[in-house]
């Protein structure tokens, strides 16, 4: 089969034109691709070298304010003690009784947990990683280290890692019957307590048959433990009466007040019967 000049130039033109088409397909459009990627991923770093270069800018209002902070917290620490335990429960309870006062039926004392705290939505303008800000360091040659710096510039000599972070709480129930003012005198009584807590629930009912009020108040009584240099102080009971003269708790009747005591007398019953004798 003879092949014309013709025929030659035409299949020529046409690898030529496959040629095109291929490298266009498998070679230019996958490098502006990639050329578009890597534009697009040097748009994001130079906005994140200009973030960071501002808050190398700032370090040092940064490290101001969270010393400013640290002391902030750690005055809001020295307000809740290290511990609640169920004998501070019961001497509010004992308090409440005395102050308002009120006649407890019952109270109802739970273990020390954690409070759970809603989560707050992170702030994502504000925050940054500590390895991005180490190269960019690294990059531009700066020796500070800021997260050293910013721990020891904490003038009450706390790291973050040593502060306490987790609040605890116990809650105490009590029961009662009491009247209006000492109800209101209840709730005052808890509001000037020297340790930190809130009343969780507070449900009070008429009584038709005394003319008070019979009530429930839920107590949450907060600490946050492992507080550096701070412990845990026993509550002083000397003022509370232990023990009781009435073990059954029986109700003592009217007609029992004021009765002479009965004298025990060793041999009575012997010298009444040699009296009878005698006579």
């Amino acid at each position: 089969m003879k092949v014309s000049k013709r025929d030659i130039l035409l299949l020529v033109g046409l690898l030529g034109i496959l040629a095109v088409v291929c490298s266009v397909f498998l070679v230019y459009q996958p490098t502006m691709e990639k050329a578009d990627a890597l534009e697009q991923e040097n748009f994001e770093l130079q906005a994140r070298i200009n973030d960071l270069s501002s808050k190398m800018a700032n370090k040092d209002s940064y490290i101001t304010e969270t010393e400013n902070m640290n002391r902030e917290i750690d005055l809001i620490f020295k307000e809740f003690p290290v511990d609640v335990r169920e004998e501070d429960s019961i001497l509010l309870a004992i308090s409440q009784e005395l102050i308002s006062p009120m006649m407890i039926s019952s109270i109802s004392i739970s273990a020390c947990e954690p409070v759970v705290l809603p989560d707050d939505e992170e702030d994502v303008s504000h925050t940054y990683e500590i390895d991005e800000i180490e190269e960019y360091e690294a990059q531009e040659g700066i020796s500070d280290d800021v997260t050293a710096s910013a721990a020891d510039a904490n003038a009450n000599g706390l790291s973050n890692e040593n502060m306490p972070s987790i609040l605890m709480a116990r809650n105490v129930t009590i029961n009662y019957l009491v009247s209006y003012e000492g109800l209101k005198r209840g709730i005052k009584n808890i509001s000037v307590q020297d340790n930190r807590m809130s009343i969780d629930n507070l449900t009070v009912a008429y009584d038709e048959s005394t003319g008070l009020l019979t009530g429930m108040t839920s107590i949450d009584m907060y600490c946050i433990p492992g507080q550096p240099d701070k412990v845990y102080v026993t509550p002083n009971i000397s003022s509370v009466l232990l023990g009781t003269d009435n073990l059954f708790g029986s109700i003592e009747l009217y007609s029992e007040r004021g009765l002479e005591d009965i004298e025990g007398n060793e041999g009575g019953d012997d010298e009444a019967d040699e009296d009878t004798e005698e006579d």
